[in-house]
Order: C-alpha cells, then sequence, then structure tokens
C-alpha cells in the first residue's frame, strides 16, 4: 500500500500531470481509503475459518469448488486435483448456487476448531430437492469419514429425520478439519450449507415451521374460499383457482422438503419428482386462469394464443417430468415460468391502466404471485443468490397474493356498492326534476291528470281482470273449471315434495268416464259437455280443498289425494267417489243419462318414488279396471 501511495505521489507532481497540492492531497486520501478497504476485505476473508463455541456458522461462502462435466469423481481424484478448486468467492450473490446443470460439482472447506467448544454439531444443507450428497470429513492426518444423503433417498431411511439433509459431526478442540461435499442433481443446484449446534438448529425449525404452517394455513384457506365462492356464485373462474393454488403449494411443498417428510417418506421417487410435476401443473392452471381473467385484453392486444400455448408448454413439461427427463422438465418450467410472469405482467399492467372494474386488487395480487416466480427462476437458473427470500419466494409471493386476494373481494363489493349508490343518486335527481316539472305544471295540467288517472284506474282493473283471466285459463280446464295438465304437474311437484319431507304418502287416481262416447254420439256434444261438468263438480264435492281434481283428456281426469295413510282409507274415498259419479245425470227434463267410471290407483311411496313412474302405475291400472262396454247405453 505504501508503495500505491507512493506512485501516486509521483503521478500527482509529475510534469504532465501536475495537480495543486490540495487536488493532490485529496485524490491520495481516496486512493488510500480503496486499497485500505480491499486490503481489510481480502484479509478478513482469507482469515482462516474458525469453529468456536457460536451457535451457528453459515459456510457456503467459504467453500471452494470445483464442476465437472465428465465422468464422476473419487475423492482421491479430487485430492490429487486440489489446485483445480476456484478459490472462495466472498462477494459473489451466489456462492455455492450453480443454477441448472448436471454437472458434478465438488465444495472443498478447512476449518479449524477453538479449544473450547461442544462436541456435537450439525451441518444441514438447506435445499431438500438436492437428488445426491456425499459428505467426506477428516481431522488433519487422518482417514476421510463418508456419509450420504439426499432426496432419492427415502425420508424414512433418513439417520436424522428433517427435511433438509442433515449430518452429524463430532468435531475436536483445537484441530484442522477438511471437508468435501460432492453434489448432483438434476434440479437447481444450490447448496446453502450451515453448521449449528443442535439446539440452535431445533430453535430455527420452530421459527420455520411456524411460518410453514402460517403459509399453508393461508393456502388451505385461500383454497377453500374461493370453493366457496364457486358453489355460491357458479363462477368457473374460481374453480380453476383452486388446483393452481392447492399444486403450487404442493410444489413448495417439495421443494421444502414437507413432501418427503409427511406425505410419502418411503417414496423417493415421488418426492424426486413432486417438486417440478406440481409447478407444471400450477402453472397449467395459472395460464388457463390467467386466460380468462383477462379474456377482453389478450383479445384486445392479439395475443389470445399466448396463454393457451404456455398452458400446453406446461403440460408437456409435465409429461417430460414423469416419463422422460427431469432435467430437462427443471430447466423448461423455469424458462417459461419467466416468459409466464413477463407475458402476465404486461397483459395485467394493461388491464390496470384501462381500469376495469373490480380487477385493481385482484391484477395486483395475482402480480405479486408472478414476481415471486419470477425471483424463484432466477434463483433456479442460478441468477439470484441463495438466501431466506429467494428460496422461499413462493411462500412470500403467494402469502402476499392471498392476502391482496382479500382486499380485492372488498374492493369489488365496494365498486358494486358505489354503482348503486350513484344510480340511485341519479334516480333520486331525475326525481326531482321531475317533481319541479310537476309544480310549474300543476294548475294547467291537473284536470288532465284526474282524467288521466281515471283512465289509468280502469286500465289497471282491466288489466288485473285479464291476469286472472290469462291465469284460470292457463292453469284450468276451460270447459269445467277444473285443473288443467299444467297446473296438475305443479301440485304432483308440490306433493311429492311434502311427502319426502313429513315422510308420509300421498295417492294419485287415474279416472276414464266408461259409455262417454255412447252419450255423445246418442244425445250430442253439448250433452257430453253437461256430462263432463257435472262428473267434475261431484268429484271436487267428494273430496277436499287440499286435494286436486284435474281433467287431462276428453273424459279423463286425475285426483291428487294428499295424507293417506293407507289402502283402507283410500278404498273409503274410491267407494265414496264410485257412489258420487255413478248417480244418473239429469239432461233434459226426460232424459237422464248413467256413466260408468273406471280408476287407476298408485300410492306414493309404495307403488313408486317419482312422479312419472307413478301416473305409469295408476295408467295401467286404471286400463285393467275398463269394463267390455255394452252393446248399447241409455
Amino acid at each position: 500500500m505504501l508503495n500505491s501511495v507512493t506512485v501516486l505521489n509521483s503521478v500527482t507532481t509529475s510534469g504532465g500531470f501536475r495537480l495543486t497540492n490540495k487536488a493532490a492531497a485529496r485524490v491520495r486520501w481516496w486512493l488510500f481509503c480503496l486499497l485500505a478497504s480491499f486490503f481489510l476485505s481480502t484479509t478478513a476473508f482469507s482469515a482462516e475459518l474458525r469453529i468456536g463455541d457460536e451457535s451457528s456458522y453459515a459456510l457456503s461462502r467459504h467453500f471452494a469448488s470445483l464442476q465437472n462435466a465428465g465422468p464422476g469423481l473419487t475423492l482421491t481424484q479430487v485430492l490429487m486435483q486440489s489446485d483445480q478448486f476456484n478459490a472462495p468467492e466472498p462477494h459473489s450473490v451466489s456462492a455455492t448456487n450453480f443454477g441448472l446443470t448436471r454437472d458434478e460439482v465438488w465444495l472443498r472447506l478447512s476449518f479449524k476448531t477453538a479449544r473450547m467448544l461442544p462436541e456435537r454439531w450439525l451441518l444441514e444443507v438447506g435445499h431438500a430437492s438436492l437428488d445426491n450428497i456425499d459428505l467426506y470429513i477428516a481431522e488433519q492426518n487422518a482417514e476421510y469419514r463418508h456419509e450420504h444423503a439426499g432426496d432419492l433417498l427415502p425420508f424414512s431411511a433418513k439417520a436424522l429425520k428433517h427435511r433438509h439433509h442433515l449430518f452429524e459431526l463430532s468435531l475436536k478442540p483445537d484441530t484442522e478439519h477438511s471437508l468435501y461435499l460432492r453434489v448432483t442433481s438434476q434440479g437447481t443446484l444450490s447448496v446453502p450449507v450451515t453448521l449449528w449446534q443442535p439446539d440452535a438448529l431445533w430453535a430455527s425449525d420452530q421459527l420455520s415451521y411456524s411460518f410453514l404452517s402460517l403459509y399453508y394455513g393461508l393456502a388451505l384457506g385461500l383454497l377453500i374460499y374461493n370453493l366457496f365462492l364457486y358453489f355460491s356464485l357458479r363462477e368457473k373462474l374460481y374453480l380453476i383457482y383452486v388446483p393452481f393454488v392447492a399444486f403450487l403449494a404442493f410444489g413448495q411443498a417439495g421443494l421444502a422438503g414437507l413432501v418427503g417428510q409427511f406425505i410419502w417418506p418411503d417414496n423417493a421417487l415421488l418426492t424426486h419428482l413432486s417438486p417440478t410435476a406440481s409447478v407444471s401443473l400450477a402453472g397449467l392452471f395459472g395460464a388457463i386462469f390467467v386466460q380468462r381473467f383477462l379474456a377482453g385484453t389478450p383479445r384486445s392486444m392479439k395475443m389470445q394464443w399466448v396463454m393457451p400455448l404456455i398452458g400446453v408448454i406446461y403440460a408437456l413439461t409435465f409429461l417430460c417430468t414423469v416419463f422422460v427427463s427431469y432435467f430437462i422438465a427443471a430447466v423448461v418450467v423455469n424458462l417459461t415460468s419467466l416468459v409466464f410472469a413477463f407475458t402476465a405482467l404486461i397483459m395485467g399492467g394493461v388491464s390496470l391502466y384501462r381500469r376495469h372494474p373490480g380487477a385493481r386488487f385482484f391484477v395486483l395480487a395475482w402480480i405479486s404471485l408472478l414476481l415471486s416466480i419470477l425471483v424463484m427462476a432466477l434463483h433456479n437458473l442460478g441468477t439470484l443468490p441463495s438466501n431466506a427470500f429467494t428460496a422461499n419466494a413462493l411462500l412470500f409471493g403467494s402469502a402476499a397474493e392471498m392476502l391482496l386476494l382479500s382486499l380485492a373481494l372488498a374492493d369489488r363489493i365496494n365498486s358494486i356498492q358505489h354503482a348503486q349508490d350513484q344510480a340511485q343518486q341519479d334516480a333520486l335527481a331525475v326525481n326531482r326534476e321531475m317533481l319541479a316539472a310537476l309544480r310549474d305544471n300543476e294548475r294547467l295540467l291537473e284536470s288532465r291528470v284526474a282524467e288521466r288517472t281515471l283512465a289509468l284506474e280502469a286500465a289497471n282493473v282491466q288489466l288485473q281482470l285479464s291476469k286472472q283471466l290469462l291465469e284460470q285459463q292457463a292453469n284450468h280446464d276451460a270447459l269445467t273449471g277444473l285443473a288443467n295438465r299444467k297446473l296438475l304437474n305443479d301440485r304432483l311437484e308440490g306433493a311429492l315434495l311434502r311427502a319426502k319431507r313429513n315422510d308420509s304418502s300421498f295417492a294419485l287416481m287415474m279416472i276414464d268416464l266408461d259409455w262417454f262416447k255412447a252419450i255423445n254420439d246418442q244425445h250430442g256434444h253439448q250433452a257430453g259437455d253437461r256430462v263432463l261438468i257435472e262428473v267434475a263438480d261431484r268429484l271436487k264435492a267428494s273430496l277436499r280443498e287440499v286435494d286436486t281434481v284435474a281433467r287431462v283428456g276428453g273424459d279423463e281426469f286425475v285426483l291428487v289425494i294428499e295424507s293417506v295413510s293407507n289402502r283402507a282409507a283410500l278404498s273409503v274415498i274410491r267407494h265414496k267417489l264410485s257412489h258420487a259419479v255413478l248417480q244418473p245425470i239429469h239432461l233434459t227434463d226426460d232424459i237422464w243419462v248413467s256413466i260408468g267410471m273406471s280408476i287407476g290407483v298408485a300410492m306414493y311411496p309404495e307403488d313408486a318414488q317419482d312422479i312419472e313412474l307413478l301416473v305409469s302405475v295408476a295408467d295401467r291400472a286404471m286400463y285393467s279396471a275398463k269394463p267390455v262396454p255394452p252393446m248399447s247405453a241409455r
């Protein structure tokens, strides 16, 4: 450093580059500070790592690294190539984050222990989806001890049951140690390494599990909330959102190591596939969701084909994950997520610019999630460092989305209320204008208003009469005044609902008049109409007000008799009806006619439990009861 300052002195005072004494002193001071800062930072990092009695040590930026793209190396070969290791990078944003690579990565670390330190330590590799991790550790001049971990090993086979990969170390005081990690993975190869005292790791786990519990509680609440919205509103947008949230949470559980710990502890393959496969399915439903939610925006931008294409890519990525190559799928899902995030952000920005009603907070919620996907993809590609934020970007983004979604609902309700208030104010303004106009013209229009009022009252009376007449014609038989087929169907449905609700029964009677055609042929249609009217009156008189008598054809009648307890009671009613209807009917002074009656009966629920089958049973019973017609009728 002194040589550098001396050189600066010579430069600032040389003939071709002469400065004033004040300027030269300022330049020397800044150079001195710069060199001192560089020297101190280099010295601080290059100092030997020393493990003492602190609760934890972050080791990632202390590792030297070696990437091997060829055949796998043994520890002996690595020891012979120690000069090939890249020196630790204390200022790198991704010290041990190598992104998506198939290379075999070796990490080397030398450290010395203090004279006073706990003997038992836990080495944590805090990335659950790493496929294979081999630990080699040795004290000075001793043989290396080897341990193996990775997500290709079932959780139930782990020596230390933890969502991350743990190795138990026994460190001797005042001793130099050499540590090598060999790591391979088909997914993101990020190796955050921390050395913990057991109690400190336990305390850290309580915090992380509390946060994860809160996150999955929010995810479950959002899922149930959207299901209720779908069942309430029948809007498919909410139904599409449910699998999106579910698969996104499941993929995050795979990255966090929770799938292997709680869902498939004995199945390493499903645990291994869960992060990329679940994110692929989440992306598929997310693309469908964006397309439907922002349907107008993609069309106006002539980009309506983009989201379907992204959805197809996500679906193919899922198939590739399961059947072809996990590594290729991991690369594709991260790149596709970047494109997806960028495209959806553009569309969301356009939608916000256009101020779509009720969509403001909803779009902001989606953007927060997409930004987290963007951070996750950049982290997985090795561009961003591995830390608590980047490794859990999806957790933060989706949690923010849940909170913003509640604001979206409030904003939508507020928009609807505001629109209703505005409409009410407009209506009140129109009413005030009308009242003012009426006051101005009250004297001139008083007589006309009275006349118009009388005319309106008459028209209203006529309208009510017409309405009653139309209702009568729509629901009743024009000749007999009985219920027609339309009203009968309504009464049948009501009787069925009441019987189900009260656990009761009701009867359906089909009645057809015998020898009615002979009366029509002998005495004319007017006589036939007189017979039908008389039969209708007798049937109504024989039943209660709550029962229904309907005419459904020329001489066909249907009776709905409610609250019939048994067939004995029904037999009494049937006898009463037969006695009433079979009495002679007076047509003119000297002409009396008699009519026959065939009755078919079906009871709910004994004979049938739906209306159509009940009618069919009664109809068959009626035709079975028909007598052989007589040779002549009087």
